[in-house]
């Protein structure tokens, strides 16, 4: 949509004349919001459930809480499955590991056995039931209702009237597409950790790609970023934020950070050197000078309506943020590289990933700090709005656009897209 006309709602003040757009803190702070955006936002958009890595043989499974409910998610021969994780005779709680490899899943209470298709193996009873009291399979277990996957992730739907992955990702698609193109091998995932925020899950989201906070609050990692770089050429930042339609958004930068595909830090030394170079030969072989630069000099990070973070930069990470309360969450984060990767690319792969984007890293332990102490500002009442009005202008195209990469056309994407849901 193009904001040219003033605009109020519950959640948005716009007034493009004076250049100003503004957000109700009622968003983060209001216990009866939060429990309005389950039902009309969280319950019916696509969130992140895994990489296809982690179910990757017949038989593997694991147990994820997404929203309230907690998931079983299988492989069988046919694929893969997302069961809730209860029993459809008395309802307990089937599988109580959180991941493995199995052939069936026992219930704990009478012995109910189910395969990894769902479907009862036994009932733990030789008198009671008819002979085919489950021939049409009214006792499987019971499905997520949508289940999707791009590019080898894989995503869920609770509502089964949703559009499409593919439509809900619309603009988006292709930089997720471009995650796969780092290898022709395949990713996969190769650490995580997760941890909890007393704040808003829509913090996390907010921060996850906003550039106008990079020097302020992450400037001892630009001190030693300038350490880091001292005898090679250096200019300032530059890059773009775009609108990717569905409240989907990214900014991507030129920030020298040190890739493993195609960015070498002298720190790493000559063998890594060498070996970076040798990648950034294949993609240009493989993909053509332009899209390789696009892969390798490019760093990305990329906000899915409305929960879903995916980083290119140091490496690939991807964050679910799962909102406990309206003033709390839990972050977890999956770091993929690709499959067969060198050692020493490995190496630098998760040294780069642990020092910034870990949980002890230079920029994880500043942002939750800011994120906190936003969340105790709302608590406090008195002031109303918060403000993303940098780089807005009369007739902006929020929903497909470019911005400056430290402007805030992006974070005006997502409110759009919430205001849009929540007001409907």
């Amino acid at each position: 949509m193009g904001w040219d006309q003033p605009y109020e709602s519950r959640f948005l003040s716009v007034d493009p004349a004076a250049q100003r757009f503004r957000v109700s803190r009622k968003c983060f702070a209001d216990a009866a919001v939060f429990e309005e955006e389950k039902r009309k936002i969280l319950y019916k958009s696509w969130l992140y459930l895994c990489h296809e890595s982690e179910v990757a043989k017949v038989n593997d499974f694991f147990v994820r809480e997404i929203l309230d409910k907690e998931l079983l998610v299988t492989r069988d021969a046919a694929g893969v499955n997302v069961f809730y994780n209860t029993c459809t005779h008395r309802g307990a709680l089937l599988c109580r590991n959180k991941a493995g490899n199995r052939k069936a899943f026992g219930c704990p209470y009478h012995g109910w056995t189910f395969a990894p298709s769902g479907r009862v193996l036994t009932r733990n009873a030789e008198v009671g039931y008819r002979a085919d009291v489950d021939a049409d399979g009214a006792y499987s277990l019971v499905r997520v209702p949508r289940l999707e996957k791009r590019a080898g992730f894989y995503f869920i739907n609770f509502d089964p009237d949703a559009i499409s992955l593919d439509e809900f990702l619309g603009d988006a698609g292709d930089r997720i597409d471009i995650l796969n193109e780092h290898t022709t091998d395949g990713l996969e995932v190769i650490g995580y950790h997760e941890y909890s925020i007393n704040g808003n899950y829509k913090l996390m989201c907010e921060n996850s790609y906003d550039g106008y906070h990079l020097m302020p609050t992450h400037a001892s990692y630009f001190a030693y970023q300038k350490a880091m770089l001292e005898g090679l050429p250096q200019q300032a930042p530059g890059g773009f934020a775009i609108s990717l339609t569905h409240g989907h958004a990214a900014v991507e930068t030129d920030i020298v950070s040190g890739r493993p595909i195609a960015q070498w830090l002298p720190v790493w030394g000559e063998h890594a050197r060498e070996l970076i170079e040798a990648r950034k030969v294949e993609l240009e072989a493989r993909l053509g000078a332009t899209r390789a630069a696009q892969l390798g000099q490019t760093n990305r990070l990329m906000v899915i309506f409305p929960n879903t973070v995916m980083n290119d930069q140091q490496s690939i990470q991807i964050r679910s943020v799962l909102p406990v309360g309206y003033d709390k969450m839990i972050t977890r984060a999956w770091l993929l590289g690709p499959k067969n990767e060198d050692k020493e690319l490995r190496r630098v792969r998760l040294e780069g990933a642990l020092s910034f984007l870990g949980p002890g890293g230079f920029a994880t332990p500043d942002d939750i700090e800011m994120l906190e102490l936003c969340q105790r500002g709302y608590a406090m009442g008195g002031v109303q709005w918060n403000d993303l009005s940098k780089g807005f202008e009369a007739g902006e195209e929020t929903a497909r656009s470019t911005s400056f990469w430290n402007n805030e056309l992006h974070l005006r994407a997502y409110w759009t897209q919430y205001d849009k849901m929540m007001s409907a």
